[in-house]
């Protein structure tokens, strides 16, 4: 079994470094919103000089969707070690809607970009150029497809296509993004939160017989 080859210290500064802008960027761009933040205001945040930002991102549209892929790496891995505990699907899928809607509160300066993206994306992946943004999507897709699958085969949700049911989903989540980003509200998911789990939980669990209750 070959070993990963250790990165260079070149590697570890550049990455290093790309995180600090990342984490700069996202408290500024929180204070002053996505259109009014400059790169300079991001490169002081960071500490940097402004032509040091631009070693590392071509500009500020580069940066943002920078910060969009690393918001879905993480969302990937709290997925992930959601799926990998021993609790029922009907627990696992609870969790993972608290977790995504968790997500759309903290990252609703980003989620414009990303509903914008989003549509492009499908677009241009029906043209055959796949973006980096719609892989990151199939990841999530075939993880939420698997969770409803163990879920089917464990019979304790409905028998029907897991697949549709993890795009049903998806878009109940993004629903609650398209109103938070309308209504301004930051209570948005605080009203959807109990209302999805109840849309969930009625809906998708397999009701026991009579003669077994």
């Amino acid at each position: 079994m070959s070993l990963a080859p250790k990165p260079t210290k070149k590697e570890i500064v550049t990455a290093f470094r790309t995180r600090e802008i990342l984490a700069a960027a996202r408290q500024v761009m929180e204070h002053r919103g996505l259109e009014a933040v400059t790169m300079e205001e991001i490169a002081a945040a960071a500490g940097v000089a402004k032509g040091t930002i631009y070693l590392y991102f071509q500009g500020k549209e580069d940066l943002i969707q920078a910060l969009i892929s690393q918001v879905g790496e993480n969302l990937l891995k709290d997925l992930e070690a959601i799926l990998a505990t021993p609790d029922s699907p009907a627990e696992k899928l609870e969790q993972a809607v608290v977790m995504l809607l968790g997500y759309l509160e903290r990252e609703r300066t980003l989620f414009p970009v990303y509903a914008r993206d989003m549509h492009r994306g499908e677009r241009a992946g029906r043209q055959g150029n796949r973006p980096p943004l719609q892989d990151l999507e199939e990841k999530f897709v075939a993880l939420m497809t698997r969770l409803f699958s163990e879920g089917m085969e464990t019979g304790q949700f409905i028998d029907t296509n897991p697949r549709l049911l993890t795009f049903l989903v998806r878009g109940l989540v993004r629903s609650v993004g398209y109103y938070q980003m309308e209504k301004g509200s930051t209570d948005a998911v605080k009203e959807a939160l109990p209302l999805i789990l109840k849309l969930l939980t009625s809906g998708l669990r397999r009701q026991a017989h009579p003669t077994q209750r």
